[in-house]
């Protein structure tokens, strides 16, 4: 009997011990089920020991710093080791561990009455810094935006999303009550196919509830469109101004392609903020957390780096996120960040307005006698050192054995990632061809130059093949062929056609000019019979002799860009072809002199330094001395000499 009880009571533990298990395990369920609906954004959780990381860099130590995290990442790329993470070396390392959930309660933004008014579910304002709206129509004067603190300057910023249609009032009232003069739009109002903000302000003038808007000015440049308007709200005599920078070229979830216009856009903006002190600038792109996010955190940044001569990238996004979730989105957002920073604390601003460039030019020219010309000398350096970032990119195609014989100099090769590949000219185990050649980019379009070496008798078949496969309507060549060596060769007919393997070349006229010839041809591609022939203009420039470094006329450079820009302009597509002896030497300067005429005629403004650091982004040997970037100089006053307006080529 004893024994029967015993079972029994084992029995009877063992279902009670099982019924506790389940109930557990339901409590723990649901709480997980809890937590994943109350957390809108249901990523990481917060890492533990953040705040300790060692992530403060000395501003001169920067570069050295940044080129120790390139090269830990190409490392982790390249490897073919499994166990390694391929995404968690040098700055993405960094952004992995920061914080990525809500940190703080946004309960203002959950209520049931304010959910129309985000623009996306997941991105909701905490509570503790959200922008209040005051005698609003809803009762907690929501509105879908937030403080966010600069560098010891607490609340200089708004960050908000980009207006709703159903939020445009609000967004007025907002501005007017906390006194913002001035507007940072880093969004389009539509970009690829999806509406990213609304229209808020008109084209003439519109009533907004209390508000009306009157649109006073429009200055549009390639990258920045500045509209002012005056804003009276209904029963205050006095109205306001307020300047909006909207600025065009900045993708959702990227980066700008020419960091430069947004540290200008940085400076302008601080500018504008100290000349007429009032309320927070508001800063918003379409959710208000990536572009607005990096925007916000490199002015924060360069004004630590020039306060405190070191910078804390890691603990400036942590902190900016303690304020608004998910500040700078992606981690292309985050280590841009670090390349802007040290372009901007290493060559800063060097843009000189054209009303200013004769005096400019002159005192450059007065140094030079002198031998004191520490102007040029200290942003030639300065740009050097920058552009040591992309000597570390890999070039491991140019590299290769069965490409060796193809490079003309060992140091000048082509980077992996910005190199044009040959459709029409295939290896022979099929793979696209390789020519020592990259893209570059002019003023107002990316990659619209494509940059190579005068071609080798064993490589005049991948020339045409690269003008061909990329529509190379306009070639400008720099050298007279008979001033080289052997390994020159003619590679364009002069007279009648020419076959190079399955390229046939046909001359249509030649036309000699004033320091260079023009010649237009026709090319076809036998392989591809129904495709019908392309005509390519041809410009060889004539005096600038071999021995000479600098070209001796900078009128005839001008000349000629005219010419190809004009003949480009009415071919609407395809690519500009320009090629020297090595790809560099005398590439360099021809493409920097059509960076700067871009520049001139878009924003009035002459930025040597930029035009050669997003060359020197491509091929770091172009622009190679200080007396070259001289030069540079010289080429945009004789630009801005050639015509009695400096709008436009004739």
């Amino acid at each position: 009997m004893s024994v029967l009880l015993a079972v029994l009571l084992v029995a009877a533990l063992l279902v009670l011990g099982i019924l506790l298990l389940f109930v557990l395990f339901r409590r723990k369920h649901n709480s997980s089920k809890t937590s994943e609906n109350n957390s809108v954004i249901p990523l990481r959780k917060r890492q533990g020991g953040v705040g300790k990381l060692n992530t403060q860099i000395p501003v001169e130590e920067l570069l050295e710093a940044l080129k120790r995290f390139k090269r830990a990442e190409i490392e982790s790329e390249q490897t073919e080791d499994e166990s390694v993470d391929r995404h968690g070396a040098g700055r993405l390392r960094e952004y992995q561990q920061l914080s990525s959930t809500l940190l703080h309660p946004c309960d203002a933004g959950k209520e049931l009455r304010n959910q129309n008014k985000n623009r996306y579910n997941s991105i909701i304002p905490y509570d503790h810094c959200r922008v209040v709206l005051q005698n609003s129509d809803t009762e907690n004067g929501y509105i879908n935006a937030s403080y966010v603190d600069s560098y010891r300057s607490p609340h200089f910023f708004i960050a908000a999303q980009g207006p709703l249609p159903g939020t445009v009032v609000d967004f007025w009232q907002m501005v007017w009550q906390e006194k913002t003069s001035v507007i940072v739009m880093l969004t389009g109002l539509v970009e690829q196919n999806k509406t990213k903000c609304e229209q808020y302000w008109p084209e003439q003038e519109q009533v907004y509830g209390d508000f009306t808007v009157t649109l006073n000015n429009t200055r549009t440049t390639t990258s920045l469109v500045t509209r002012v308007f005056c804003l009276q709200k209904a029963g205050c005599a006095l109205p306001r101004v307020v300047e909006q920078f909207h600025y065009l070229l900045w993708p959702d979830h990227g980066v700008p392609r020419n960091p430069a216009q947004l540290l200008c856009l940085v400076e302008v903006v601080n500018k504008r903020a100290l000349e007429a002190p009032a309320g927070p600038v508001l800063v918003h792109c379409s959710a208000g957390i990536g572009r607005t996010g990096t925007f916000i955190a490199l002015d924060f940044l360069l004004k630590m780096g020039k306060a405190e001569r070191k910078v804390d990238v890691f603990h400036c996004i942590q902190k900016l996120r303690e304020q608004r979730v998910s500040m700078v989105q992606t981690k292309e957002q985050y280590t841009f960040l670090y390349e802007v920073l040290l372009e901007g604390l290493l060559c800063g601003n060097t843009g000189v307005p054209v009303e200013s460039i004769t005096s400019h030019v002159h005192c450059l020219r007065e140094a030079e006698t002198s031998r004191h010309n520490s102007v040029l000398e200290k942003e030639f350096k300065a740009l050097q050192k920058f552009s040591e970032l992309f000597e570390l990119m890999p070039c491991r195609e140019a590299e290769k054995p069965s490409n060796q014989p193809k490079n003309r100099k060992p140091g000048i090769l082509p980077a992996d990632s910005c190199r044009p590949i040959l459709m029409s000219s295939l290896n022979a185990d099929g793979s696209p061809g390789y020519i020592n050649a990259v893209f570059a980019s002019t003023y107002t379009k990316e990659d619209r130059l494509v940059i190579t070496q005068l071609p080798f008798p064993t490589t005049l078949v991948d020339f045409w093949a690269l003008v061909w496969d990329y529509t190379c309507t306009s070639v400008v060549v720099l050298n007279q062929l008979q001033e080289l060596d052997q390994t020159y060769v003619e590679f364009w007919p002069t007279q009648d056609e020419a076959a190079y393997g399955r390229f046939h070349v046909h001359l249509i006229s030649e036309e000699p000019g004033d320091g260079f010839t023009t010649w237009t041809l026709a090319l076809t591609n036998k392989q591809q019979p129904k495709k019908s022939a392309l005509e390519v203009q041809f410009w060889q420039l004539k005096d600038w002799p071999m021995q000479q470094r600098l070209p001796p006329h900078p009128a005839t450079i001008i000349s000629l860009l005219g010419k190809v820009e004009t003949h480009h302009r009415q071919r609407q597509d395809g690519h500009i072809l320009v090629t020297c002896w090595d790809g560099a030497s005398r590439s360099g300067i021809f493409c920097a002199a059509g960076f700067l005429c871009e520049q001139i005629q878009s924003e009035g403004l002459v930025d040597v330094s930029q035009a050669v650091r997003m060359l020197k982004r491509r091929r770091r040997q172009m622009i190679k001395d200080v007396e070259q970037y001289g030069f540079c100089y010289e080429l945009a006053l004789s630009y801005l000499n050639s015509f009695e307006t400096y709008g436009n080529f004739k």
